[in-house]
């Protein structure tokens, strides 16, 4: 083996050992970087899956150094004032009894087995009776088979042709023909597998209990059928609805698709903000790619809102060329909330004091008291403007920021414009939470189920989360909605769809909770 030269002299020995402390220092720095991405993989596999910090954890920077920012903060008569003044809180009532209350009763009564006096064994007059226990009972679901009977009548006086003359009562037209799936069972299964998330397979021995032999192969056509000849027409209601508003949420998520050739597929949701809507609307849309023509495709090109998103780069004036496009400040808030509650190096107390810097602005934005979307926008640029310029201006000032902190102040810096949307449009949220409490659900069904076996199935479930979150954000019960609009189609295939969108006032009255 060849053996290393032996340097000549003091000089070269010298600069032989600064090579390899630079060799040793680059090494050290790859450690940390391996330490960096390890224990933010293990914080986000392993750890609890909210933002919220311990107080050691706010306290490893000097509070000095947000002196001015303290003096922005409201009293707490204030924060009650405005909160009390702009969303009042209704009093919740729980209470066993009128729980119980708002069932439909039923008596039963107990009585003696022998009605003779103990003591002089003579016959007792009965005087009242005592509510001994009131408990809820449960009725396990049942099937019944409904014949539908048309009845026809002769007329006594008329003989056209030399005939009888016969008139018989229209009846409903079967949902699907020959089929054991009703308007009433096929919202059911609807409502099982796209609000509660039970998958198919076991529906299969929830029917089976209730005495009827439904497989997930026919459960899955007729909820293939169901959105596609039903559904479907109000679905394109409520997005062209959702394009008239002034201000969308958006964001998507993965789903596998067997028969797409691909590992990943996607859903798109879109949802109006919670406030200064028309209407409360979610939509979902189905698409084999992640590229940002889709946007264009469920938005359309013309669409001149605002959409307030996360940093993706799909979401770009390319795809909407006369839309704003604001920013999610949680998304960009996250990675400076991952570097806290994940890691123990030295920059820790930099992405500290940019999460309480950001904390500062959420709390202000969530105690501003306005009641249209002008008022909300200039409480934003007097109260809410110098806390986000401070911490912009501090994430700014940090010196050759390394390895994950760079990436976080990288991300927020390209997104500020974005971000600073809100001080033009008081309708734009300050978060993209909205429309991901949307998708949850949909996480939730993926779980179950795993995934669609073909893209027509997977067209069918967005038609349905989009039916079924949105009758939630309207407070409707989603099984009478659904039966609703089923039963509707069996005496009518003209629906005037209006009439069943789902803030229409007599929709609330029937299918309102």
């Amino acid at each position: 083996m060849a053996q290393a030269q032996q340097p000549k002299n003091l000089e070269e020995a010298l600069q032989v050992i600064q090579q390899l402390s630079e060799v040793i220092q680059q090494q050290n720095e790859l450690i940390n970087q391996l330490k960096v991405a390890l224990q933010l993989q293990q914080h986000r596999q392993f750890a609890k899956k909210n933002e919220s910090l311990n107080p050691d954890q706010l306290s490893l920077f000097e509070e000095k150094q947000v002196e001015a920012t303290d003096s922005e903060e409201p009293s707490d008569a204030a924060v009650e004032k405005r909160e009390s003044s702009r969303h009042p809180k209704p009093k919740k009532s729980n209470s066993r009894k009128e729980n119980l209350d708002s069932l439909p009763q039923e008596n039963c009564e107990y009585d003696l087995d022998d009605k003779t006096c103990p003591d002089c064994h003579q016959e007792m007059k009965q005087i009242g009776r005592r509510l001994a226990s009131r408990e809820a009972v449960y009725v396990p679901a049942h099937t019944v088979c409904r014949n539908v009977y048309a009845k026809t009548y002769k007329c006594q006086h008329c003989h056209p042709n030399g005939g009888d003359k016969l008139v018989t009562a229209k009846t409903p037209s079967p949902l699907f023909n020959h089929s054991y799936i009703s308007s009433s069972i096929l919202a059911t299964i609807a409502a099982n597998k796209f609000d509660l998330a039970v998958p198919f397979n076991r529906q299969e021995r929830m029917w089976q209990a209730a005495n009827l032999e439904l497989d997930s192969k026919q459960m899955a056509n007729a909820v293939i059928k169901g959105a596609r000849r039903f559904l479907k027409p109000l679905s394109d209601v409520l997005v062209s609805q959702l394009r008239q508003e002034k201000v969308v949420h958006m964001d998507e998520t993965p789903f596998q698709v067997l028969d797409s050739g691909k590992s990943k597929s996607f859903f798109w949701a879109l949802r109006t903000p919670k406030e200064f809507a028309k209407h409360q609307i979610a939509y979902f849309h189905y698409a084999p790619t992640r590229s940002g023509k889709v946007i264009s495709d469920v938005l359309t090109p013309d669409y001149t809102g605002a959409v307030m998103c996360d940093g993706y780069r799909g979401y770009g004036q390319e795809q909407l060329p006369k839309a704003t496009f604001g920013s999610c400040l949680i998304h960009i808030r996250r990675p400076f909330i991952e570097l806290v509650k994940g890691l123990t190096l030295k920059n820790n107390a930099q992405a500290t004091q940019a999460v309480k810097l950001l904390s500062r602005v959420f709390h202000k934005e969530n105690n501003l008291g306005y009641k249209t979307p002008a008022e909300k926008k200039a409480q934003r640029r007097k109260l809410v403007k110098p806390l986000l310029d401070a911490f912009y201006n501090f994430i700014e000032g940090i010196a050759y920021p390394m390895h994950k902190l760079k990436d976080a102040v990288k991300n927020a810096l390209k997104l500020k414009d974005r971000v600073y949307q809100i001080f033009e449009i008081g309708e734009l949220p300050l978060s993209n939470n909205s429309v991901e409490q949307s998708i949850r659900p949909s996480t939730i069904i993926r779980k179950n189920s795993l995934f669609a076996k073909s893209t027509a199935g997977a067209e069918a479930n967005a038609i349905f989360y989009t039916i079924v979150q949105t009758a939630k954000l309207n407070n409707l019960d989603v099984f009478k909605y659904l039966k609703l609009i089923f039963e509707a189609y069996t005496r009518s295939q003209n629906l005037d769809l209006k009439a069943y969108l789902p803030w229409n006032p007599t929709i609330q009255q029937i299918c309102g909770k």
